[in-house]
């Protein structure tokens, strides 16, 4: 006699966080719930306030100058990479001191979209950053225009000595705009891109960025302690530059943060 077997009884929503839906921690399904998926995140707050005690989202801020290259020269300029704050005044200075800003607003007022509305002494008074994005586009008018683009991060204590140097450094990417010519290393936008994770260049690993309450943390208006950059090389690749007029360049900086430390909201 054949022997049957019975297959127990699967339960009624056994495996709904499997399916991407949100699983109760704790007791009856109180308390705090966990998003599961391809990146998990703890959803937890006073149950008083409207906002979560951490709050992670995504900053942009955009700039536009105009280039004016009346030889074949190399330019630079640098933006800041883990500080939202101001990120077209490194050190004080313009971002790009010789070319003209055009906007929006001006390098001393521009924050990211948002950030003096959720980066205030009244609620989230601390930022970390865990990922920058910066984009570049040139729009020349002719072949005089056509430049090579060199972007790296770095430390905003070092600065290489010259362009050749800095093609060498780590995370360094190279791109073309021309005129005459089709542009290299970037998407079919016309944009340059390079991403950089602050806590991977600094070298430490995901534990200790985890941990981190020093190195990278700043509050809404000041730079964290240690300060990156995104250094950018500016250089004519047309040698027999006889006349040329002004470009329009754009610079953009995407940050990925954590918002924390929220202080008390108003009742009134």
């Amino acid at each position: 006699m054949k022997s049957q077997m019975r297959m127990p009884k699967r339960r009624k929503g056994a495996n709904s966080a499997r399916r991407g839906g949100l699983a109760p921690v704790g007791s009856k399904g109180k308390g705090k719930f966990v998003a599961h998926g391809a990146v998990q995140q703890i959803i937890s707050g006073s149950p008083m306030l409207p906002l979560p005690q951490a709050l992670r989202l995504q900053f942009t801020c955009e700039a536009d100058y105009k280039i004016p290259i009346a030889t074949a020269s190399i330019t630079s300029g640098a933006v800041k990479l883990n500080s939202p704050w101001l990120p077209f005044r490194p050190g004080g200075s313009s971002a790009f001191g010789s070319f003209t800003f055009q906007g929006p607003a001006t390098e001393l007022t521009l924050l990211p979209t948002g950030w003096s509305n959720l980066a205030t002494a009244t609620l989230y008074q601390s930022v970390k950053v865990l990922r920058s994005t910066i984009q570049l586009r040139w729009n020349g008018s002719n072949s005089g225009n056509n430049v090579v683009a060199t972007v790296f991060p770095h430390y905003n204590s070092f600065t290489p000595a010259d362009v050749y140097v800095a093609r060498t450094l780590p995370y360094a990417k190279q791109a073309t705009f021309s005129v005459s010519k089709p542009n290299t290393g970037v998407d079919s936008e016309g944009w340059m891109t390079l991403t950089c994770d602050p806590y991977v260049f600094i070298g430490l690993n995901r534990p200790e960025a985890k941990a981190d309450l020093f190195i990278q943390n700043a509050t809404f208006d000041t730079d964290p302690n240690t300060v990156l950059w995104w250094h950018v090389y500016l250089q004519s690749n047309d040698l027999d530059v006889s006349s040329t007029t002004a470009s329009l360049f754009q610079v953009r900086v995407r940050y990925d943060v954590e918002l924390f430390q929220m202080s008390a909201m108003s009742v009134t």
